[in-house]
């Protein structure tokens, strides 16, 4: 499950974040505490706009239709991390500097 989250949120920083960009940066960190394991994975891309950033865990809603985007990424990691892990996500964009998602998954 892991895998398939970091894989995805590395493929949306590859295919959107950097897109118009040359170099890029992605930084995971991880801590546990007594109850959760937090995950923050935060890219230095395009970031995303506010009104985009309602509807990014939405099945098929993607900026790349029609460019290789099936807009399932997202709401794919969504599913695991709510429903299989019973966790929570949210993401925390700045247009223009970087976007960051916040994983909780509490330790059973």
């Amino acid at each position: 499950m892991f895998s398939q989250i970091f894989t995805n949120l590395i493929m949306n920083s590859l295919l959107h974040g950097f897109e118009e960009k040359e170099k890029g940066e992605i930084t995971i960190d991880v801590i546990k505490d007594e109850k959760f394991i937090t995950l923050t994975y935060k890219d230095n891309g395009v970031g995303i706009s506010e009104e985009n950033i309602k509807k990014i865990f939405d099945p098929f809603w993607t900026t790349k239709r029609g460019k290789g985007g099936t807009g399932l990424g997202l709401h794919i990691i969504y599913n695991i991390i709510t429903q299989k892990l019973n966790g929570f996500i949210k993401c925390e964009s700045e247009v223009g500097k970087n976007t960051t998602f916040i994983i909780k998954i509490p330790i059973v």
